[in-house]
């Protein structure tokens, strides 16, 4: 975030009508270094008041008096006579106040420049004007939290579920001072209310079943994963049904969602805090980052192959994990034969790690007819030089592990999966012969029956997406 960047204007609800309420209080009392219940009370007013922060020439004097209230109410905090005397009894007045200032329509911030534009940051976004008479007030409701003179019982009454809720749609804020506030926030309300716990739980299972299934994007998914990480650290042993839920129904299809690689460490932390508590679910995993594998995202698919090869030291069992290795060795191969160097490289990581070799070892009539082939080809025709040095390596690696074996795939002209290293004039010749056969057995039932008609699975011409993907079905329109 760039401090020295200039605002937007960010849509309010407020009318620009609005007057804003003459200061009840005289600056004499405000200044007190001791507040009465009156004058108290009119301060939280004031500071409840909503005011135009788009057009800093509006309400100038009422937002630095503002300012200087809410900065006197930080002071109140730590003087444990005032908070005995002033705090607690008005405790549904203070968090009536912080609810008014936090609760708002998160304000709509557009970047600056085009999507892809080089020199933007991803990360860089408009400031909210309206931030600096905010932070103040996240910081008294986090002192507030922490104070030890605020009992359970007290804040419980105010922590509703309809509390909880507008509060993690804040999480969506593009400011991350304030995600990170409301991060430490929850994170405190979760370990000082106990019997609110599961109400949390649920309202984050919420927001992420709204991630997931709906949205895209989220931009306080890591910071609501980063509390999640303590949480799951804190789970009895063995799991509770719920807590297997949630890893099934959330953690996993998490994986899926487009942004993932915004937030896949704070993912993969608890991912793995899941696993050390239960290893057998590294098995489900496995299954859904296998379904869930990215295609057209490199980045993504760098991250993926990571956890993979993580998920795999954790597994104890192999004889569970036997029924998995065909996908992961075809996925692998095709990660070893991306066009992609960075996905390439990274994939042939993998048999630089001993467990992986001895799965390789133990396993060799399922990892042999899938990866000896295409990586023999490859070692030979590959196109890049510092990729070419790797494949030998890895095809002597491999050889070594089995040199009989690997002898009698390394010749295998029928595999099916030399197609991923085909030239692609070769790969358009044999669709074109079984496009042709396909035709000649549609005009043949046709013949036999004159009212057949062709079915809508999976390709047909009149589709876009039709003939192998074909985009010469007279269906693209081309603009020059």
């Amino acid at each position: 975030m760039r401090p020295n960047q200039p605002s937007k204007a960010i849509p309010t609800t407020t009318s620009q009508k609005t007057a804003y309420p003459k200061n009840p209080t005289s600056g004499a009392n405000i200044n007190q270094g001791k507040d009465t219940k009156e004058v108290f009370t009119k301060k939280l007013l004031i500071c409840s008041q909503a005011l135009d922060f788009n057009d800093e020439s509006r309400f100038s004097q009422e937002k630095a008096e503002r300012l200087k209230i809410l900065n006197e109410l930080q002071e109140i905090i730590g003087s444990p006579s005032q908070m005995t005397n002033l705090i607690i009894p008005n405790l549904e007045a203070v968090i009536n106040m912080i609810k008014r200032n936090i609760f708002r329509p998160l304000p709509i911030v557009k970047k600056q420049g085009l999507a892809g534009e080089t020199g933007m940051d991803d990360e860089e976004v408009i400031v909210d004007p309206s931030w600096p008479h905010l932070l103040p007030v996240y910081e008294f409701f986090l002192q507030l939290i922490i104070n030890e003179a605020v009992d359970m019982k007290s804040l419980r009454s105010f922590i509703s579920h309809k509390f909880i809720q507008e509060f993690l749609e804040l999480f969506d804020s593009e400011e991350p001072k304030e995600r990170e506030y409301l991060k430490n926030i929850l994170h405190r309300l979760y370990a000082k209310l106990v019997p609110r716990r599961k109400m949390i739980r649920k309202a984050i299972t919420d927001t992420f079943n709204t991630l997931i299934h709906e949205t895209y994007k989220f931009n306080g998914t890591s910071e609501l994963l980063d509390i999640l990480a303590s949480v799951i650290s804190g789970f009895a042993v063995p799991l509770r049904e719920e807590h297997i839920v949630f890893f099934h129904n959330i953690i996993i299809p998490l994986h899926k969602v487009q942004t993932c690689h915004k937030f896949h460490n704070e993912l993969l932390r608890c991912s793995m805090l899941f696993l050390s508590k239960e290893p057998t679910l590294a098995f489900p995993l496995i299954n859904g980052l296998l379904k869930y594998w990215p295609f057209a995202n490199y980045a993504k698919e760098t991250l993926f192959l990571a956890e993979l090869l993580d998920i795999l030291e954790v597994c104890c069992d192999t004889a569970k994990l036997e029924p998995l290795l065909p996908k992961i060795f075809k996925r692998l191969v095709r990660c070893i034969a991306s066009p992609h160097l960075q996905v390439s490289d990274r994939s042939m990581c993998f048999f630089e790690n001993d467990f992986f070799l001895n799965i390789l070892k133990n396993y060799k009539h399922i990892a042999f007819p899938i990866l000896v082939p295409v990586i023999n080809h490859l070692a030979t025709h590959h196109w890049h030089k510092l990729i070419l040095e790797s494949l030998g390596a890895l095809r002597n690696i491999i050889r070594e592990t089995d040199p009989q074996l690997f002898e009698k795939y390394a010749n295998d002209k029928n595999s099916p999966y030399l197609y991923l290293v085909k030239d692609p004039n070769t790969k358009a010749e044999e669709r074109a012969v079984i496009e042709k056969q396909w035709q000649a057995i549609s005009q043949k039932a046709v013949e036999n029956k004159p009212d057949f008609s062709m079915p809508v699975v999976p390709y047909i011409d009149t589709h876009i997406v039709g003939h192998y993907n074909g985009v010469f079905n007279g269906n693209v329109l081309y603009v020059d």
